[in-house]
Protein backbone atom coordinates (compact mmCIF):
# COMPACT_ATOMS: atom_id res chain seq x y z
CA UNK A 1 0.00 0.00 0.00
CA UNK A 2 1.32 3.50 -0.84
CA UNK A 3 0.67 6.77 0.93
CA UNK A 4 0.87 10.45 -0.01
CA UNK A 5 2.07 13.06 2.40
CA UNK A 6 1.33 16.75 2.06
CA UNK A 7 4.13 18.50 3.86
CA UNK A 8 2.73 22.01 4.17
CA UNK A 9 0.30 21.00 6.96
CA UNK A 10 2.93 19.50 9.25
CA UNK A 11 3.62 21.34 12.52
CA UNK A 12 6.18 18.96 13.98
CA UNK A 13 8.95 20.76 15.86
CA UNK A 14 12.23 18.96 16.40
CA UNK A 15 15.70 19.42 17.73
CA UNK A 16 18.58 17.57 16.15
CA UNK A 17 22.34 17.42 16.05
CA UNK A 18 24.55 17.35 12.96
CA UNK A 19 27.23 14.76 12.40
CA UNK A 20 30.72 15.64 11.16
CA UNK A 21 31.45 15.92 7.46
CA UNK A 22 32.53 12.68 5.85
CA UNK A 23 34.71 12.46 2.75
CA UNK A 24 34.84 9.84 0.02
CA UNK A 25 38.32 9.56 -1.50
CA UNK A 26 38.52 8.89 -5.25
CA UNK A 27 41.70 8.33 -7.25
CA UNK A 28 41.62 10.91 -10.02
CA UNK A 29 44.83 9.58 -11.61
CA UNK A 30 47.49 7.05 -10.61
CA UNK A 31 50.28 7.60 -13.15
CA UNK A 32 51.38 11.17 -12.49
CA UNK A 33 54.69 11.62 -10.67
CA UNK A 34 55.42 14.52 -8.36
CA UNK A 35 52.45 16.82 -8.89
CA UNK A 36 53.41 20.22 -7.48
CA UNK A 37 50.33 22.28 -8.29
CA UNK A 38 46.69 21.86 -9.32
CA UNK A 39 44.01 24.28 -10.47
CA UNK A 40 40.36 23.69 -11.33
CA UNK A 41 38.42 25.27 -14.19
CA UNK A 42 36.24 24.33 -17.16
CA UNK A 43 39.00 23.73 -19.72
CA UNK A 44 36.82 22.44 -22.55
CA UNK A 45 33.77 24.68 -22.01
CA UNK A 46 31.40 21.75 -21.56
CA UNK A 47 29.87 23.00 -18.33
CA UNK A 48 31.73 20.85 -15.79
CA UNK A 49 35.00 21.35 -13.93
CA UNK A 50 38.29 19.88 -15.13
CA UNK A 51 41.66 19.81 -13.35
CA UNK A 52 44.99 21.17 -14.63
CA UNK A 53 48.31 20.21 -13.10
CA UNK A 54 52.02 21.03 -12.99
CA UNK A 55 53.96 17.79 -12.65
CA UNK A 56 57.46 18.32 -11.30
CA UNK A 57 59.02 14.89 -11.74
CA UNK A 58 57.46 14.24 -15.15
CA UNK A 59 58.37 17.77 -16.37
CA UNK A 60 54.86 18.11 -17.76
CA UNK A 61 51.86 20.38 -17.81
CA UNK A 62 48.70 18.26 -17.92
CA UNK A 63 44.94 18.36 -17.61
CA UNK A 64 42.32 15.82 -16.65
CA UNK A 65 39.02 16.02 -18.47
CA UNK A 66 35.88 15.49 -16.40
CA UNK A 67 33.82 12.86 -18.24
CA UNK A 68 30.97 12.90 -15.73
CA UNK A 69 29.64 9.84 -13.96
CA UNK A 70 29.27 8.92 -10.33
CA UNK A 71 32.00 8.84 -9.26
CA UNK A 72 33.49 11.12 -11.91
CA UNK A 73 35.58 9.47 -14.64
CA UNK A 74 38.72 11.33 -15.76
CA UNK A 75 40.82 11.31 -18.94
CA UNK A 76 44.39 12.62 -18.77
CA UNK A 77 45.88 14.82 -21.53
CA UNK A 78 49.35 16.35 -21.74
CA UNK A 79 49.58 20.06 -22.49
CA UNK A 80 53.38 20.21 -22.65
CA UNK A 81 56.39 17.91 -22.28
CA UNK A 82 59.88 19.00 -21.24
CA UNK A 83 58.77 21.86 -19.01
CA UNK A 84 61.56 21.26 -16.52
CA UNK A 85 60.37 20.79 -12.95
CA UNK A 86 56.90 22.18 -13.52
CA UNK A 87 56.15 23.81 -10.18
CA UNK A 88 53.01 25.86 -10.64
CA UNK A 89 49.90 26.04 -12.79
CA UNK A 90 47.06 28.53 -13.11
CA UNK A 91 44.29 28.96 -15.65
CA UNK A 92 42.77 32.12 -17.09
CA UNK A 93 41.62 33.56 -20.41
CA UNK A 94 44.87 35.26 -21.36
CA UNK A 95 44.05 36.13 -24.98
CA UNK A 96 40.43 37.14 -24.49
CA UNK A 97 38.91 34.46 -26.73
CA UNK A 98 36.53 33.13 -24.04
CA UNK A 99 38.32 29.87 -23.27
CA UNK A 100 40.70 28.90 -20.51
CA UNK A 101 44.41 29.11 -21.24
CA UNK A 102 47.07 27.67 -18.94
CA UNK A 103 50.02 29.42 -17.26
CA UNK A 104 52.99 27.58 -15.80
CA UNK A 105 56.25 28.04 -13.87
CA UNK A 106 59.24 25.74 -14.46
CA UNK A 107 61.56 25.53 -11.46
CA UNK A 108 64.55 23.94 -13.21
CA UNK A 109 63.72 25.50 -16.57
CA UNK A 110 63.69 28.98 -14.95
CA UNK A 111 60.73 29.87 -17.14
CA UNK A 112 57.26 31.36 -17.04
CA UNK A 113 55.05 30.44 -20.00
CA UNK A 114 51.46 30.21 -21.12
CA UNK A 115 49.68 27.86 -23.49
CA UNK A 116 46.83 29.15 -25.61
CA UNK A 117 43.80 26.89 -25.76
CA UNK A 118 43.30 26.42 -29.51
CA UNK A 119 40.20 24.22 -29.20
CA UNK A 120 39.68 20.89 -30.94
CA UNK A 121 39.02 17.42 -29.60
CA UNK A 122 41.39 16.73 -28.01
CA UNK A 123 42.30 20.37 -27.30
CA UNK A 124 45.41 21.65 -29.05
CA UNK A 125 47.82 23.95 -27.20
CA UNK A 126 50.34 26.55 -28.39
CA UNK A 127 53.19 27.52 -26.07
CA UNK A 128 54.10 31.18 -25.54
CA UNK A 129 57.08 32.11 -23.36
CA UNK A 130 56.63 35.06 -21.03
CA UNK A 131 60.04 35.04 -19.30
CA UNK A 132 63.22 32.97 -19.38
CA UNK A 133 66.03 33.21 -16.84
CA UNK A 134 63.48 33.50 -14.05
CA UNK A 135 65.56 31.44 -11.62
CA UNK A 136 63.63 28.77 -9.72
CA UNK A 137 60.24 29.98 -10.90
CA UNK A 138 58.07 28.71 -8.06
CA UNK A 139 54.59 30.16 -8.52
CA UNK A 140 52.42 31.82 -11.14
CA UNK A 141 49.13 33.63 -10.69
CA UNK A 142 46.77 35.62 -12.95
CA UNK A 143 44.65 38.69 -12.27
CA UNK A 144 43.71 41.92 -14.03
CA UNK A 145 45.92 44.11 -11.83
CA UNK A 146 45.54 47.37 -13.74
CA UNK A 147 41.85 46.78 -14.47
CA UNK A 148 42.21 47.39 -18.20
CA UNK A 149 40.06 44.42 -19.14
CA UNK A 150 42.75 41.81 -19.80
CA UNK A 151 44.48 39.31 -17.54
CA UNK A 152 48.00 39.99 -16.27
CA UNK A 153 50.44 37.38 -14.96
CA UNK A 154 52.43 37.30 -11.72
CA UNK A 155 55.42 35.25 -10.64
CA UNK A 156 57.53 34.39 -7.60
CA UNK A 157 61.21 33.59 -8.28
CA UNK A 158 62.84 31.84 -5.33
CA UNK A 159 66.45 32.27 -6.47
CA UNK A 160 66.09 35.83 -7.79
CA UNK A 161 64.14 36.83 -4.64
CA UNK A 162 61.56 38.52 -6.86
CA UNK A 163 57.84 39.17 -6.99
CA UNK A 164 57.05 40.23 -10.56
CA UNK A 165 54.10 41.11 -12.78
CA UNK A 166 53.82 41.00 -16.51
CA UNK A 167 51.34 43.51 -17.88
CA UNK A 168 49.26 42.09 -20.69
CA UNK A 169 49.61 44.57 -23.55
CA UNK A 170 47.39 42.60 -25.95
CA UNK A 171 48.29 41.82 -29.53
CA UNK A 172 48.68 38.58 -31.43
CA UNK A 173 50.71 37.03 -29.98
CA UNK A 174 50.14 38.73 -26.62
CA UNK A 175 52.91 41.16 -25.68
CA UNK A 176 54.14 41.61 -22.12
CA UNK A 177 55.79 44.39 -20.10
CA UNK A 178 57.62 43.14 -17.00
CA UNK A 179 57.64 45.18 -13.82
CA UNK A 180 59.15 44.35 -10.43
CA UNK A 181 56.88 44.61 -7.43
CA UNK A 182 59.17 43.22 -4.73
CA UNK A 183 62.96 42.83 -4.96
CA UNK A 184 65.22 41.28 -2.34
CA UNK A 185 62.29 39.15 -1.17
CA UNK A 186 64.42 36.33 0.17
CA UNK A 187 63.27 32.99 -1.27
CA UNK A 188 60.02 34.27 -2.82
CA UNK A 189 57.42 31.50 -2.93
CA UNK A 190 53.93 32.93 -3.33
CA UNK A 191 52.07 35.91 -4.79
CA UNK A 192 48.42 36.98 -4.77
CA UNK A 193 46.45 40.09 -5.73
CA UNK A 194 43.62 41.85 -3.84
CA UNK A 195 42.47 45.30 -2.73
CA UNK A 196 43.64 45.07 0.86
CA UNK A 197 43.18 48.73 1.81
CA UNK A 198 39.82 49.10 0.07
CA UNK A 199 40.90 52.12 -1.96
CA UNK A 200 39.64 50.78 -5.27
CA UNK A 201 42.87 49.44 -6.75
CA UNK A 202 44.67 46.13 -6.52
CA UNK A 203 47.49 45.51 -4.08
CA UNK A 204 49.86 42.52 -3.94
CA UNK A 205 50.64 40.03 -1.16
CA UNK A 206 53.65 37.69 -1.02
CA UNK A 207 55.38 35.03 1.08
CA UNK A 208 59.12 34.29 1.15
CA UNK A 209 60.59 31.11 2.60
CA UNK A 210 64.07 32.23 3.66
CA UNK A 211 63.11 35.70 4.80
CA UNK A 212 60.22 34.25 6.84
CA UNK A 213 58.12 37.17 5.65
CA UNK A 214 54.50 37.85 4.84
CA UNK A 215 54.48 41.20 3.02
CA UNK A 216 52.07 43.39 1.09
CA UNK A 217 52.75 46.08 -1.45
CA UNK A 218 50.37 49.03 -1.63
CA UNK A 219 49.43 50.12 -5.12
CA UNK A 220 50.13 53.87 -5.26
CA UNK A 221 49.08 54.26 -8.89
CA UNK A 222 51.09 55.83 -11.67
CA UNK A 223 52.43 54.50 -14.95
CA UNK A 224 54.37 52.41 -14.25
CA UNK A 225 52.60 51.61 -10.98
CA UNK A 226 54.50 52.67 -7.87
CA UNK A 227 54.56 50.38 -4.85
CA UNK A 228 55.06 50.89 -1.12
CA UNK A 229 56.15 47.80 0.81
CA UNK A 230 54.71 46.93 4.24
CA UNK A 231 55.75 43.95 6.32
CA UNK A 232 52.99 41.95 8.01
CA UNK A 233 55.11 39.28 9.75
CA UNK A 234 58.90 38.83 9.69
CA UNK A 235 58.92 35.72 11.89
CA UNK A 236 56.65 33.32 10.03
CA UNK A 237 59.31 30.65 9.68
CA UNK A 238 59.37 29.27 6.14
CA UNK A 239 56.46 31.35 4.78
CA UNK A 240 55.20 29.37 1.78
CA UNK A 241 51.71 30.40 0.61
CA UNK A 242 49.25 33.27 0.99
CA UNK A 243 45.57 33.83 0.22
CA UNK A 244 43.56 37.04 0.60
CA UNK A 245 40.14 36.26 2.06
CA UNK A 246 37.69 37.76 4.56
CA UNK A 247 38.02 35.15 7.31
CA UNK A 248 36.09 37.05 9.98
CA UNK A 249 33.43 38.39 7.61
CA UNK A 250 33.90 42.04 8.63
CA UNK A 251 33.95 43.28 5.03
CA UNK A 252 37.72 43.66 4.68
CA UNK A 253 40.30 41.23 3.35
CA UNK A 254 42.44 39.25 5.76
CA UNK A 255 45.39 37.02 4.89
CA UNK A 256 45.58 33.23 5.26
CA UNK A 257 49.12 31.82 5.24
CA UNK A 258 51.15 28.66 5.84
CA UNK A 259 54.67 28.32 7.26
CA UNK A 260 56.50 25.34 5.74
CA UNK A 261 59.31 25.30 8.32
CA UNK A 262 57.18 26.26 11.30
CA UNK A 263 54.52 23.62 10.45
CA UNK A 264 51.85 26.26 10.97
CA UNK A 265 48.63 27.59 9.48
CA UNK A 266 47.67 31.12 10.52
CA UNK A 267 45.56 34.07 9.53
CA UNK A 268 46.14 37.78 9.90
CA UNK A 269 43.11 39.94 10.63
CA UNK A 270 42.99 43.25 8.81
CA UNK A 271 42.51 45.93 11.47
CA UNK A 272 42.31 48.86 9.07
CA UNK A 273 44.20 52.08 9.64
CA UNK A 274 46.73 53.98 7.54
CA UNK A 275 48.96 52.11 7.12
CA UNK A 276 47.05 48.90 7.76
CA UNK A 277 47.74 47.01 10.95
CA UNK A 278 47.41 43.27 11.33
CA UNK A 279 46.87 40.77 14.15
CA UNK A 280 48.14 37.21 13.80
CA UNK A 281 45.92 34.28 14.82
CA UNK A 282 47.25 30.73 14.74
CA UNK A 283 44.77 28.23 13.31
CA UNK A 284 46.88 25.11 13.81
CA UNK A 285 50.42 23.91 14.44
CA UNK A 286 52.07 20.53 13.91
CA UNK A 287 51.13 20.33 10.23
CA UNK A 288 54.59 19.18 9.22
CA UNK A 289 55.95 20.85 6.08
CA UNK A 290 52.73 22.81 5.65
CA UNK A 291 52.33 23.53 1.94
CA UNK A 292 48.95 24.97 1.02
CA UNK A 293 45.94 26.36 2.89
CA UNK A 294 42.66 27.46 1.38
CA UNK A 295 39.57 28.95 3.00
CA UNK A 296 36.10 27.72 2.06
CA UNK A 297 32.80 26.92 3.76
CA UNK A 298 33.30 23.16 3.98
CA UNK A 299 30.45 22.32 6.34
CA UNK A 300 27.84 24.61 4.83
CA UNK A 301 27.20 26.59 7.99
CA UNK A 302 27.84 30.01 6.46
CA UNK A 303 31.35 30.74 7.75
CA UNK A 304 34.79 30.02 6.33
CA UNK A 305 36.71 26.92 7.34
CA UNK A 306 40.31 26.19 6.31
CA UNK A 307 41.72 23.16 4.49
CA UNK A 308 45.45 22.46 4.28
CA UNK A 309 48.14 19.93 3.35
CA UNK A 310 51.19 18.75 5.29
CA UNK A 311 53.85 17.21 3.08
CA UNK A 312 55.81 15.24 5.68
CA UNK A 313 52.87 14.46 7.94
CA UNK A 314 51.11 13.04 4.85
CA UNK A 315 47.79 14.65 5.73
CA UNK A 316 44.99 16.59 4.15
CA UNK A 317 43.10 18.23 6.98
CA UNK A 318 40.65 20.99 7.73
CA UNK A 319 39.87 23.24 10.62
CA UNK A 320 36.24 23.88 11.38
CA UNK A 321 35.41 27.47 12.18
CA UNK A 322 33.48 27.33 15.45
CA UNK A 323 33.01 31.08 15.70
CA UNK A 324 33.87 33.25 18.67
CA UNK A 325 36.19 36.22 19.09
CA UNK A 326 38.90 35.18 18.57
CA UNK A 327 37.68 32.40 16.30
CA UNK A 328 37.94 28.89 17.75
CA UNK A 329 39.16 26.19 15.36
CA UNK A 330 38.66 22.40 15.52
CA UNK A 331 41.01 20.23 13.47
CA UNK A 332 39.49 17.37 11.45
CA UNK A 333 40.81 15.12 8.69
CA UNK A 334 40.07 14.69 5.03
CA UNK A 335 42.88 12.14 4.51
CA UNK A 336 45.31 11.04 7.23
CA UNK A 337 47.63 9.02 4.99
CA UNK A 338 48.48 10.52 1.62
CA UNK A 339 52.22 10.19 1.01
CA UNK A 340 54.02 13.51 0.40
CA UNK A 341 50.81 15.39 -0.32
CA UNK A 342 51.49 18.89 -1.59
CA UNK A 343 48.99 20.72 -3.82
CA UNK A 344 45.40 21.39 -2.81
CA UNK A 345 42.39 22.98 -4.44
CA UNK A 346 38.94 23.32 -2.84
CA UNK A 347 35.81 23.77 -4.97
CA UNK A 348 32.46 22.13 -5.78
CA UNK A 349 33.95 19.63 -8.21
CA UNK A 350 30.85 17.47 -8.68
CA UNK A 351 28.36 20.36 -8.75
CA UNK A 352 26.23 19.08 -5.89
CA UNK A 353 26.27 22.24 -3.80
CA UNK A 354 29.08 21.50 -1.35
CA UNK A 355 32.84 22.01 -1.35
CA UNK A 356 35.07 19.11 -2.42
CA UNK A 357 38.87 18.97 -2.51
CA UNK A 358 41.58 17.95 -4.97
CA UNK A 359 45.05 17.01 -3.70
CA UNK A 360 48.10 15.24 -5.08
CA UNK A 361 51.25 13.50 -3.95
CA UNK A 362 54.21 15.76 -4.65
CA UNK A 363 57.95 15.39 -4.98
CA UNK A 364 59.35 11.96 -3.92
CA UNK A 365 55.87 10.68 -3.22
CA UNK A 366 53.52 8.31 -4.99
CA UNK A 367 51.95 8.76 -8.40
CA UNK A 368 48.42 9.65 -7.30
CA UNK A 369 46.08 12.58 -7.67
CA UNK A 370 42.97 12.26 -5.52
CA UNK A 371 39.72 14.10 -5.14
CA UNK A 372 37.64 14.02 -2.01
CA UNK A 373 33.88 14.07 -2.30
CA UNK A 374 32.22 16.02 0.46
CA UNK A 375 29.25 13.84 1.41
CA UNK A 376 27.74 16.44 3.72
CA UNK A 377 27.36 16.86 7.45
CA UNK A 378 24.71 14.19 7.86
CA UNK A 379 21.62 14.43 10.02
CA UNK A 380 21.58 12.53 13.28
CA UNK A 381 18.60 10.36 14.10
CA UNK A 382 18.03 11.65 17.63
CA UNK A 383 14.94 13.70 16.80
CA UNK A 384 13.09 15.04 19.81
CA UNK A 385 9.40 15.78 19.32
CA UNK A 386 7.84 18.66 21.24
CA UNK A 387 4.43 18.77 19.51
CA UNK A 388 2.64 16.49 17.03
CA UNK A 389 -0.81 17.69 16.00
CA UNK A 390 -3.63 15.45 14.92
CA UNK A 391 -3.78 14.27 11.28
CA UNK A 392 -0.29 15.41 10.41
CA UNK A 393 0.17 12.40 8.13
CA UNK A 394 2.14 9.19 8.42
CA UNK A 395 5.85 9.01 9.19
CA UNK A 396 6.25 5.54 7.69
CA UNK A 397 5.38 5.29 4.02
CA UNK A 398 5.99 2.92 1.12
CA UNK A 399 8.84 3.43 -1.31
CA UNK A 400 6.41 4.44 -4.04
CA UNK A 401 5.29 7.48 -2.07
CA UNK A 402 5.21 10.85 -3.78
CA UNK A 403 5.87 13.98 -1.75
CA UNK A 404 4.33 17.12 -3.26
CA UNK A 405 6.64 19.88 -2.04
CA UNK A 406 5.47 23.49 -1.74
CA UNK A 407 7.45 26.73 -1.85
CA UNK A 408 10.46 26.71 0.47
CA UNK A 409 10.17 22.98 1.12
CA UNK A 410 12.85 20.33 0.52
CA UNK A 411 13.31 16.62 1.12
CA UNK A 412 16.71 15.67 2.58
CA UNK A 413 18.41 12.29 2.86
CA UNK A 414 20.29 11.02 5.92
CA UNK A 415 23.45 12.83 4.71
CA UNK A 416 21.61 16.13 4.62
CA UNK A 417 21.52 16.31 0.81
CA UNK A 418 18.46 17.47 -1.08
CA UNK A 419 16.81 14.65 -3.06
CA UNK A 420 14.06 14.52 -5.65
CA UNK A 421 10.68 14.02 -4.05
CA UNK A 422 9.33 11.50 -6.56
CA UNK A 423 9.90 7.74 -6.49
CA UNK A 424 12.49 7.84 -3.72
CA UNK A 425 14.30 4.73 -2.48
CA UNK A 426 13.71 3.12 0.91
CA UNK A 427 15.54 4.90 3.71
CA UNK A 428 15.33 7.70 6.25
CA UNK A 429 14.45 11.20 5.06
CA UNK A 430 13.74 14.59 6.58
CA UNK A 431 11.46 17.37 5.43
CA UNK A 432 12.69 20.95 5.58
CA UNK A 433 10.51 24.05 5.38
CA UNK A 434 12.22 27.45 4.97
CA UNK A 435 15.49 26.08 6.32
CA UNK A 436 14.00 24.25 9.35
CA UNK A 437 13.78 20.47 9.73
CA UNK A 438 10.14 19.70 10.54
CA UNK A 439 9.73 15.94 10.26
CA UNK A 440 11.37 12.58 9.87
CA UNK A 441 10.09 10.14 7.23
CA UNK A 442 10.91 6.44 7.06
CA UNK A 443 10.36 4.96 3.61
CA UNK A 444 9.95 1.18 3.46
CA UNK A 445 9.49 -1.27 0.62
Amino acid sequence: MSFSLVISCIMLFVSLSFAQISWNAHVLNNNTNGTASVHVCDVDNDGDLDVVGAVLEDNQMVWWRNEGGNPIVWTKFTIAYGFLQAFSVYAADIDGDSDQDVIGAAGAGDEVAWWSNDGGNPIQWSKNTIRTGYDFAHEVYAHDLDEDGDVDVFGASTDLDLISWWRNDGGTPVQWTEQTIGAGFDGAKSVRVADLDDDGDNDVIGACLYGNDITWWRNDGGNPIQWTEFNIDSYFNGAHRVQAVDIDEDQDLDILAVAYLNNEVAWYSNNGGNPLTWTKHTIGIGLFAACIAQAADLDGDGDLDVAATGQTSNEVCWWRNDGGSPIVWTKLYIDEDFSRVWPLYVCDLDDDGDQDAVAASGWAGISEVRWYENTGTGIAGNLKTSEIPQNSGPTIVSSSAIFPLGHGERLLDIAGRAVKSTSINPGIYFTEIDGRIVSKIVVVK
